[in-house]
């Protein structure tokens, strides 16, 4: 496998493929390197919906209130289509 590796400080609309990588299948990769993160946006660039933003930001414990008696139900008969 042949791999060139470039850090542009501040890239542009259009990033400058290598001469040697041209005319090649080629797999482009782009990572941001500084810790800024936003949350508007997920990794492949797709919105984050309004509940998946909230995820994580539950404190506390979970808790789950009394379920109520349990309900006992007639048996079904035999049915014969």
């Amino acid at each position: 496998m042949f791999a060139v590796r470039q850090i542009v400080d501040d890239p542009q609309d259009f990033i400058a493929v290598p001469p040697e990588m041209r005319h090649r299948k080629t797999e482009v990769i782009f990572i941001a390197l500084d810790e800024t993160k936003n949350l508007l946006t997920t990794k492949d660039a797709r919105p984050v919906s309004g509940l998946a933003s909230l995820a994580g930001c539950w404190e506390g414990e979970l808790e789950r209130p009394p379920q109520g008696e349990y309900e006992i139900r007639e048996e079904l008969e035999d049915w014969q289509v």
